[in-house]
């Protein structure tokens, strides 16, 4: 085994392992030494070189760039045992052959993804709803509620609205007093706000 190994920790070929010897290109390109199925990897992204003791990395002009431990690479980068690089949707990380021995891989376990059937959003039927109502205990309010007109705008004005363009203009009219009443009266609570600080600030002297 080489000194040092870059596995896949995550993405479809997670826990597959490739030794590094000297430099090692990764894409989707059938001819690089890593090939990765990941659709977000360019076909020829990035290359590891090892030179001595010194690892390094350095993107090849990928589309999507390429992370060191979540900093996108300007240049070589030099690589630490431990350090996770990402290509598209792939993870890698570069290994010792001391880490290898001791943990023979680096994939951590994820958790399931819970899948949601298609019922999920699934409106609830008023039968069921009923159904939940009656058997409700006392003190503990229905699910179902009854429909309820709104009260802000009468319904004889609603209806003549509907009905004909003066009735429209009525209703329009309406909205616009109520609009304007509400701003008169925040501009007089600003005022009265105004004033009270005046009050206190010349009151605390």
């Amino acid at each position: 085994m080489s000194r040092f190994v870059i596995e896949i920790v995550e993405g479809p070929e997670a826990g597959r392992q490739v030794d590094l010897t000297g430099e090692l290109e990764v894409g989707r390109d059938p001819s690089a030494g890593l090939v990765l199925g990941d659709a977000q990897v360019s076909r020829r992204h990035a290359r590891f070189r090892l030179a001595g003791d010194r690892v390094t990395i350095e993107d090849d002009g990928s589309r999507n760039g390429t992370y060191v431990n979540a900093q996108v690479v300007h240049g070589a980068r030099r690589l630490s045992p431990g350090d996770s690089v990402r290509l598209g949707l792939t993870v890698l990380e570069l290994r010792t052959a001391e880490q290898v021995a001791a943990e023979p891989s680096a994939v951590r376990p994820r958790p399931q993804i819970t899948s949601l059937s298609g019922e999920v959003l699934r409106p609830v039927p008023e039968a069921e709803l009923s159904a939940v109502a009656v058997q409700a205990p006392a003190g503990i309010p229905s699910f179902l509620a009854e429909e309820e007109e709104p009260a802000f705008i009468p319904r004889e004005l609603v209806e003549r609205a509907a009905g004909s363009r003066s009735g429209y203009d009525e209703l329009a009219a309406l909205v616009d007093a109520r609009v304007k009443r509400q701003a008169n009266v925040a501009a007089f609570a600003a005022v009265a706000v105004s004033a009270l600080a005046v009050i206190v600030y010349f009151g605390a002297r």
